[in-house]
């Protein structure tokens, strides 16, 4: 790789050896289960996930780390194990008859494209076996399996012979996944090992599980590979291990001379720290952290955790607080990061914001991968995007973010695009989301996506108000409407006084000032009643949130809820739930709980804000298709949803243009 001087990759493009590596430069992929496609699918699925990783290699990251690979769980007849962390209930990935051939040719094709091919054992704890009968959170309270002893060297043999299975495939690394609510973890855990054996109690006997794994992984392994440990940081759990035993950890492996390096991240499943950390964290917000575990060890130390730009990389290397970087979601992103970054084009990296509908829309809506700012993510083995036969003059209506996509994708097509914005600022009510303290990162792709619309030649007009008359009068081929939508007014008896107010209005600052006892009355299943509570909450204001559903905001996944509840909290922001709504009235509101019924009243009360979705606006889009054989409705215009699904929409329809 050639490094300039203008490069903001300076010392993360140094070369470096990981055990039996040597790699050109310091930034690599972790381990992650995100991208389309299955190791052990059809051919089709196969051949997708192929293609999402080696897109990564493509485009110039030489180590990557592949999809998990589950060891086989400890099982009875007739148990059915639930939960993502359960996929390895029948035989695991590593006893699946198509796994040596599957991961043989993986490995090939990653060494022809000049990569490096690692390879990460995991089996989640309480899936159901554990090592005592306690839980690692407050989320999950399925009873586990405590194992006996002969259970535990069973579970041991499996890692090793799973670890020997990895290696005759010719991968070039294994890692052992030892956090995230993994059972080695479990093991490692005083919080949920309190076992009296010699597999508990004691920091040696704790230690011991995953000991045993590695000096069987080195002693069975019979070639010259790469072994690395995935280790936490800090738990982040009251009754967890924090920082000293993480590095406690890494001095004892070492010296035991069995590992090459470790992998190092922050937090785990849940909680305010998750490994999936919200936008509302700084970039690398714990590097610092990791930069205490490198000054323990001279083996090469990784940092992973939400690093999304060059700068952000290099500066956690030349700090040197990691030997290297690992990135998954910015990449997701845009499988194009490295190579625009090193061609001197850091301005064209379409950036992760940290929405994580990459890991919810799976976990909660059972929907394929996807991520909100890159509807061409997970499309790896589709044909290419090639020029429309027949360039068509399109309008979109409409600059929040379907319209904005679409007006970019269908400028890549080769279509003439104008785009008509009746705000003097692109992103709709993404870009009054944008605004609110726990979304930093919702501006950096609205102005993004705003400097990209020039560079394919879309005609960009704001503060331009669509009307039936100027759309039919522009002669346009296909006319796109993007309009978004408007806030919900719920019906709630008493919602028009004067002291009852619009998110949005409260937001832009179009409201008298509220007075310092806010009630926020939430129907809205996604982030949106958290956000704006918190925002109220930490402008000073007594906030209480009160929402119909059983839990808050349902849509919100426990890899971002955690970071915005902490900060609720601390704001001091009360919080109700199955409280319906029934009456407004002047200094109190009052309630119904959603099933009983039971009546109840909140009282001093100085304002009310309603966060209660949104319906959308296609008044327009129905007035015109009156009058014109070809025209389009999406985004929140169509119903409001998640950003992944306005982004998608807009990339399916300009393919089809």
């Amino acid at each position: 790789m050639t490094i300039t001087a203008a490069s903001p990759l300076q010392a993360a493009l140094q070369p470096i050896t990981v055990g039996t590596m040597d790699l050109s430069h310091r930034l690599f992929v972790p381990t992650h289960g995100g991208g389309a496609g299955s190791l052990t699918g059809d051919d089709s699925r196969f051949q997708a996930m192929l293609d999402y990783w080696l897109s990564r290699v493509e485009d110039g990251f030489q180590w990557i780390g592949g999809p998990p690979c589950h060891v086989q769980h400890l099982q009875i007849p007739g148990f059915e194990a639930t939960g993502i962390g359960a996929l390895g209930k029948q035989d695991g990935n590593f006893r699946h008859p198509l796994f040596h051939d599957r991961m043989s040719h993986f490995v090939d094709r990653v060494h022809s494209a000049g990569g490096y091919m690692g390879i990460q054992l995991l089996q989640q704890g309480g899936m159901p076996s554990a090592p005592s009968p306690t839980f690692s959170g407050f989320l999950d309270h399925r009873g586990v399996h405590v194992m006996n002893r002969d259970e535990v060297k069973w579970v041991i043999n499996e890692y090793i012979e799973s670890a020997v299975i990895a290696a005759r495939t010719g991968a070039d690394s294994i890692e052992l996944h030892s956090n995230h609510d993994d059972i080695i973890e479990w093991f490692l855990s005083p919080l949920t090992n309190t076992r009296t054996d010699e597999y508990g109690g004691s920091y040696a006997n704790r230690r011991r599980f995953l000991q045993e794994i590695t000096d069987g992984v080195r002693l069975r392994v019979d070639r010259p590979i790469t072994f690395g440990l995935r280790l936490a940081l800090d738990q982040d759990m009251d009754g967890g291990y924090g920082l000293d035993e993480c590095l406690r950890l890494m001095q004892s492996f070492e010296a035991d001379g069995t590992v090459d390096y470790f992998n190092l991240d922050m937090g785990g499943n849940w909680g305010a720290i998750t490994y999936l950390q919200h936008g509302m964290y700084p970039e690398a917000a714990w590097a610092h952290m990791c930069g205490e575990a490198k000054a323990v060890t001279k083996l090469p130390v990784l940092y992973v955790g939400r690093v999304v730009h060059a700068e952000t990389a290099e500066k956690v290397i030349a700090d040197g607080n990691a030997d290297m970087v690992g990135m998954v979601r910015a990449l997701i992103a845009d499988r194009e990061w490295l190579r625009k970054t090193l061609d001197g084009r850091p301005d064209e990296v379409r950036p992760c914001i940290a929405l994580n509908d990459c890991i919810h829309r799976y976990t909660l809506e059972g929907l394929s991968f996807g991520c909100g700012v890159n509807p061409h993510a997970g499309r790896e083995s589709l044909p290419p995007i090639t020029v429309s036969e027949k360039s068509l003059r399109l309008l979109v209506v409409g600059g929040g973010p379907a319209g904005m996509e679409l007006a970019a994708n269908a400028a890549e097509r080769g279509h003439a695009v104008e785009l008509w914005e009746e705000k003097a600022e692109l992103g709709g009510r993404f870009a009054i989301a944008a605004k609110l303290r726990t979304n930093p990162t919702y501006q950096d792709w609205i102005d993004w996506s705003a400097a990209r619309l020039p560079r394919l030649g879309v005609n960009t007009y704001l503060g331009r108000r669509a009307s039936v008359r100027s759309i039919l009068d522009g002669n346009f081929d296909v006319v796109a409407f993007a309009t978004g939508s408007h806030a919900r007014r719920p019906g709630i008896p008493g919602e028009y006084l004067p002291h009852v107010f619009g998110a949005d209005a409260v937001i832009r600052g179009f409201t008298q000032p509220l007075g310092h006892r806010v009630l926020v009355i939430a129907a809205d299943d996604g982030p949106s009643p958290l956000t704006v509570s918190d925002h109220l909450a930490h402008l000073g204001h007594e906030v209480v949130l009160a929402f119909e559903t059983p839990g808050p905001s349902p849509l919100v996944g426990k890899y971002s809820a955690g970071a915005m509840f902490e900060s609720l909290d601390e704001a001091g922001v009360e919080i109700l739930q199955m409280a319906v709504a029934t009456e407004i009235r002047v200094n109190e509101v009052e309630f119904a709980n959603a099933y009983s019924r039971l009546r109840f009243t909140v009282g001093g009360i100085d304002s009310v804000v309603l966060v209660t979705g949104g319906v959308g606006n296609d008044a327009l889009y129905r007035s015109v298709s009156m009058h014109h054989p070809r025209t389009h409705l999406l985004g929140d215009a169509w119903a409001p949803r998640r950003m992944t699904f306005a982004t998608k929409q807009a990339f399916e329809l300009a393919q089809l243009l």
